[in-house]
């Protein structure tokens, strides 16, 4: 049986947050339920049950679901930031990867930070570097959400790329100063280079050169992250940098970023470009041990796992190479 006194308080705290109060205006209560201030307070402490009746008059009052806030002891409820980003409208995509910049830039000073990445697809702190795959990026997130209709080389004149570039680069400058691990599978490269082959396929680069150059720039990021992994820190700054190798499907691409007094916050990709920003320590916590588990299970190729490291690395190369030896042969339809 359900405990009464729990519920009511429930009630009383979402009550709480619909009136912006740190202390529940027992005036107020005993206005809404026409009784005494003595009756409100004695209800509020859990001293008297609520009728039927009341709990109905509250809950209309204050535009309270019961249904939810019985589903409150059941599941975990909590808010997040989720900023739409259009890039058709550059100032939206400026604005987005701003936030973005700004989030990361806080970790910077604080020497006790660090941020956690499962790389279900190429995480966003290696595409940056990289202009036209950053765009190619873009470009399909624009095709899909929005139905562009123009080819990859219509787009790249048409997006203003100066700004870009500026927080592009900032945000891998200060990616490089905060220590990091991340989690790969042996399909991460994999949904990129796919869109580059649907794309030529398809006929949507009218530069016959820019699908190679888009592949030699994910040949790149495999040489910098290989570089980074066997020293075991990244950048100038020799900042420590951990890779592990999952056999287990990673689900989707987390950025689970901590601080010394714990979890700050946990960044959930959507889609290509889009993300949550989940503030919730309860959802954070668990994240947090989601991934600990995965680093468990997983294989690390940092430090002395040279064997293991170089068969992980050729192996993405290969894919790289025979996608390009594909477009170079012209085996299209």
């Amino acid at each position: 049986m359900e405990n009464n006194f729990e519920i009511q308080q429930l009630l009383f705290e979402e009550i709480r947050k619909n009136i912006s109060s740190q202390h529940l205006q027992v005036d107020l209560i005993a206005d809404v339920l026409e009784i005494t201030r003595d009756s409100a307070y004695r209800r509020i402490r859990g001293e008297k049950p609520l009728t039927i009746k009341e709990v109905c008059t509250l809950c209309k009052h204050f535009r309270i679901s019961f249904d939810e806030l019985m589903g409150n002891r059941i599941f975990h409820k909590f808010d997040c930031v989720y900023q739409p980003v259009n890039v058709s409208m550059p100032e939206e995509y400026h604005r987005y990867m701003h936030t973005l910049l700004d989030r990361i830039r806080l970790l910077k000073n604080d020497s006790d930070s660090s941020i956690y990445t499962s790389a279900l697809d190429i995480p966003i702190f290696h595409l940056i570097a990289r202009k036209e795959l950053m765009i190619f990026k873009l470009y399909t997130w624009i095709q899909c959400i929005h139905k562009y209709k123009g080819t990859m080389n219509d787009f790249m004149k048409e997006i203003d790329t100066s700004q870009l570039a500026d927080a592009h680069i900032r945000l891998g400058n200060i990616y490089e100063q905060i220590p990091s691990a991340e989690i790969w599978t042996g399909n991460t490269i994999m949904s990129t280079l796919t869109l580059i082959d649907y794309n030529v396929e398809t006929g949507n680069f009218s530069d016959k050169g820019l699908p190679l150059q888009l592949c030699e720039q994910v040949m790149s990021i495999l040489n910098k992250l290989q570089e980074w992994t066997e020293k075991g820190e990244k950048g100038e700054y020799a900042t420590p940098f951990k890779f592990y190798l999952s056999e287990m499907d990673l689900g989707n691409t987390y950025i689970l970023i901590k601080r010394a007094t714990g979890v700050s916050n946990c960044i959930v990709k959507l889609f290509t470009i889009n993300n949550l920003n989940v503030l919730d320590k309860t959802f954070c916590n668990e994240v947090e041990s989601w991934l600990n588990k995965l680093f468990e299970r997983a294989s690390m190729l940092s430090g002395n796992m040279e064997k293991e490291r170089l068969k992980f690395f050729n192996a993405q190369r290969y894919k790289v190479r025979s996608l390009m030896e594909k477009i170079q042969a012209g085996s299209y339809r």
